[in-house]
């Protein structure tokens, strides 16, 4: 897998290896001997850091300097996201030690530069600025640290703004409000307070349920039992009932079960052998059995029962439903990350994407989107249709819109989109209602349709009230006025070098009444 990194460098993932490579003559270094010297004296002034990778061999391949690092041991950035939130938030301490340290040793804030380590679990640089050696790329130090903190909760790629809660692979309230104060804060430094916070609120909230946990077991099964319900009736977190809480011995990697139920507790499994080993279970057993045998030996045999049973085997079996075990999961991950989009999707559809787990239909959709198949997208999920009409203008791909409108006729926002390439302005006007104009990242374009569409149809009142006291609108409605009544001038020349049969004449004005229209209803 190859990317680009540092404007004009690339970073390629081969095996345990990764190789970081830039032209020669984007450094300040004339010969590889300097290079190493350099760079070595800069490992000297970070032995005391461990959050940066030094490459193990440097060479020059074709005037690209090209630095190699060994990561055995180590996992890409995206392994994060496979750890709950009670796991994530240590390794959240290398993203503060490396803001902290920006200032003296400029990181890459990219993914693509970032790899966890697993044998001191910390998150380590690859590409950093030193002498002779600049970055390219180079955000505020809190946009960074934000940035890769909002990737590791999320299934976003970038973080253009503020995630959507579908975004958010943990959607429970606390990530949920630890990304909110993360996005609030106005330093690193009050970042680092915040995550501190949040370490301290598990940590204790996880040795309240040891310890309750722990008096669990002194009880008796009975006393158990109704000490749980107590708990329960009061609103109390129990270490036997609730899905906040995973040991951390137990917790490991996020499965998918994990994301879509609760997950089991020690308690619960506890309280079930308590069961099923005690005397009780035993004597219930064999109160059983006597019932059964006694009314199979009353009840005299039904042959057709038995024949209907033989015919519909649906009746003694119950259909399983396709479901992505924990290895399937994993390698649709592992294939995204390494850009093999194509071969993650046969892996979802191989399921349905009504059996996946939320998350798996979080990135089916999203690699729906991403490869451009905007009709399996619509077909998944028909409320994606501003995301595909966003998509499509950002690709410049506005044609097929309309043949999206073919298929699917119903979806607003591409048909206010068509009417407007169109010039059906009525239809733009009648559809207003059923498009969102406030909140959506297309507010502002459609908006200005409208406002169009309104001056267009002669409704100028309408368009200035639409306008109100946005200066850019309001300008919009004083210039459509001016391009109005030069259209009126030019049709009337028109009409004379018609009259006259100037044919070149005629085509050139209509050329200019074009212009004038395309610069009036240019978005």
């Amino acid at each position: 897998m190859q990317s680009t990194v540092n404007k004009y460098g690339e970073i390629e993932v081969v095996g345990n290896e990764v190789h970081y490579s830039i032209p020669l003559s984007y450094t300040d270094f004339d010969s590889l001997d300097e290079l190493e010297t350099v760079y070595k004296q800069k490992g000297i002034s970070l032995a005391a850091f461990k959050n940066y990778l030094f490459a193990h061999d440097i060479t020059l391949v074709t005037n690209r300097l090209v630095f190699t690092y060994f990561l055995e041991d180590m996992k890409s950035f995206f392994y994060l996201r496979q750890l709950y939130f009670e796991d994530q938030i240590y390794y959240f301490r290398s993203f503060i030690e490396l803001a902290k340290n920006n200032p003296n040793t400029a990181i890459l804030w990219d993914k693509n530069n970032l790899f966890v380590d697993l044998t001191d679990s910390k998150i380590k640089a690859l590409v950093f600025e030193f002498d002779g050696h600049r970055l390219y790329s180079t955000p505020p130090t809190l946009d960074g640290l934000k940035e890769v903190i909002l990737l590791s909760l999320t299934t976003l790629y970038r973080v253009l703004g503020k995630p959507r809660l579908i975004d958010f692979i943990d959607q429970r309230d606390k990530v949920i409000r630890f990304a909110e104060q993360v996005l609030r804060a106005s330093s690193v430094q009050e970042v680092e307070r915040v995550l501190e916070e949040t370490i301290v609120n598990v940590e204790r909230q996880e040795e309240i349920h040891r310890e309750y946990e722990e008096s669990l077991k002194q009880m008796k099964f009975f006393e158990r039992r109704k000490e749980i319900r107590k708990a329960k009736a009061n609103g109390k977190l129990t270490a036997a009932t609730s899905s906040e809480f995973v040991e951390k011995s137990n917790r490991g990697l996020r499965s998918k079960n994990d994301l879509v139920r609760p997950v089991k507790k020690k308690g619960d499994q506890e309280e079930k052998q308590g069961f099923f080993s005690s005397k009780y279970f035993y004597l219930g057993s064999v109160g059983v059995a006597a019932v059964i045998l006694l009314a199979n030996t009353l009840t005299p045999p039904n042959p057709d029962a038995n024949a209907a049973s033989s015919e519909n085997p649906e009746v003694q079996q119950t259909q399983e439903i396709p479901t992505l075990n924990s290895d399937q999961v994993a390698d649709v991950y592992r294939k995204i990350m390494n850009g093999e989009n194509e071969e993650a999707l046969k892996i979802l559809d191989t399921v349905g994407y009504e059996n996946l787990a939320e998350a798996e239909k979080k990135q089916m959709i999203l690699l729906y989107e991403k490869e451009g198949l905007y009709e399996k997208l619509m077909q998944l999920d028909p409320s994606q249709a501003d995301t595909v009409v966003m998509k499509m203008i950002e690709n410049k791909e506005t044609a097929k819109l309309k043949e999206l409108q073919i298929q699917f006729p119903d979806a607003a926002p591409v048909n206010y989109e068509v009417a407007y390439m169109t010039a059906k302005y009525d239809t733009v006007i009648g559809l207003a209602k059923d498009i969102d104009m406030t909140d959506s990242e297309l507010a502002d374009r459609r908006k200005n349709q409208l406002l169009i569409s309104y001056l267009w149809s002669g409704l100028i009142q309408e368009a200035t009230q639409l306008a109100g006291d946005d200066p850019e609108m309001k300008e919009k409605v004083t210039q459509f006025k001016s391009s109005n009544q030069r259209i009126k001038e030019l049709t009337n020349k028109i009409n004379v070098a018609q009259n006259k049969k100037d044919d070149k004449q005629v085509k050139e004005l209509k050329q200019k009444i074009e212009q004038i229209k395309a610069n009036v209803n240019r978005i």
